[in-house]
């Protein structure tokens, strides 16, 4: 191919015509899995959400001015394990135990919405429960959310699998 050019020249030339090569493989390959493995965005509804956001912090500060705010029995577990486990919620108001028209619990991990869970918890005299399934470890973020006389509640934060 480069066969009448100088032997320093022609190593060059087969440098360049195989780094571009590589180039273009990369490149195609890159374009496969992202293609392959291609997430959709957060939340379908995102534009309404945006819409109604500071409403939602509006309506998160006035419950909470009111003295509402949601426990678990995950609250002094630092480590959950694998498998199955039984979550019990309740909404309190002033210490003491408050109504609410429904308790939703989100896992998510950050910045995927791959393995994203909703459980819609069942209401019981003191409160809600459920069984959730842990099935990989690490960490995830926890969100609690409660509808309380047609606005929503909702409490964040993080727990671990082991």
């Amino acid at each position: 191919m480069f066969k009448e050019l100088h032997p320093s020249l022609r190593s060059a030339m087969y440098v360049v015509v195989f780094s571009f090569t590589a180039l273009v493989a990369a490149t195609f390959y890159t374009i496969r899995l992202t293609y392959k493995s291609f997430e959709p965005v957060m939340d379908k509804n995102y534009y309404e959400i945006g819409l109604n956001y500071e409403k939602a912090i509006e309506n998160q500060k006035e419950l909470l001015k009111q003295g509402y705010h949601i426990k678990s029995n995950w609250d002094s577990m630092n480590i959950l394990p694998l498998g199955k486990s039984e979550i019990t919620v309740q909404l309190e108001k002033e210490g003491t135990i408050a109504k609410a028209n429904s308790m939703i619990v989100f896992l998510e991990r950050n910045a995927t919405t791959k393995n994203t869970a909703r459980y819609e918890l069942k209401p019981t005299g003191n409160g809600f429960s459920g069984d959730i399934t842990l099935l990989e470890k690490g960490t995830w973020n926890l969100r609690l959310i409660s509808e309380i006389n047609g606005k929503s509640f909702e409490r964040e934060g993080k727990i671990s699998v082991q």
